[in-house]
């Protein structure tokens, strides 16, 4: 996509004195397509549940169109690994920080817990999409291994 960057930056959990977390953080960083409002890009492999999202406008940039739409999908199946939740990313609000919890539901559509996260084990595709030409954000996923 011309004009389109997606930057994937992680913290693998090592907190102070070489104590580790079972939670890891991706933060990724990105600037829309200037003709078609969208941007995508691809993760290291990924191993544990994705908990919690951060959605916000990056700092200095143009704000995304507001009820943007991010899609986290497998790289092997290109199955979305949000669809068995009670929440998405299907419609994101702009210029607010917004967290969002993943909650598996059970097969009557009840959220089942917060621990019950969709588990991944595979390099994770992050596509953004109506943001609008030129916009800029910042998703951070947080995974429990």
């Amino acid at each position: 996509m011309a004009g389109s960057a997606m930057t994937f930056t992680y913290d693998d959990g090592v907190c102070g004195a070489g104590l580790r977390t079972r939670y890891r953080t991706i933060t990724v960083i990105w600037t829309s397509d200037s003709a078609t409002g969208g941007v995508a890009g691809t993760t290291r492999k990924i191993c544990g549940r994705v908990v919690k999202a951060i959605t916000f406008d990056t700092a200095g940039g143009a704000s995304p169109t507001n009820g943007y739409a991010i899609a986290i999908t497998e790289s092997v199946s290109g199955a979305n690994i949000l669809t068995s939740c009670q929440s998405t990313l299907a419609s994101v609000a702009s210029a607010t920080t917004v967290q969002t919890y993943f909650l598996i539901k059970d097969s009557t559509g009840t959220p089942v817990a917060q621990a019950m996260g969709p588990i991944v084990q595979d390099k994770l595709t992050i596509t953004v999409s109506g943001a609008g030409n030129s916009k800029n954000g910042t998703l951070i996923l947080t995974v429990e291994q």
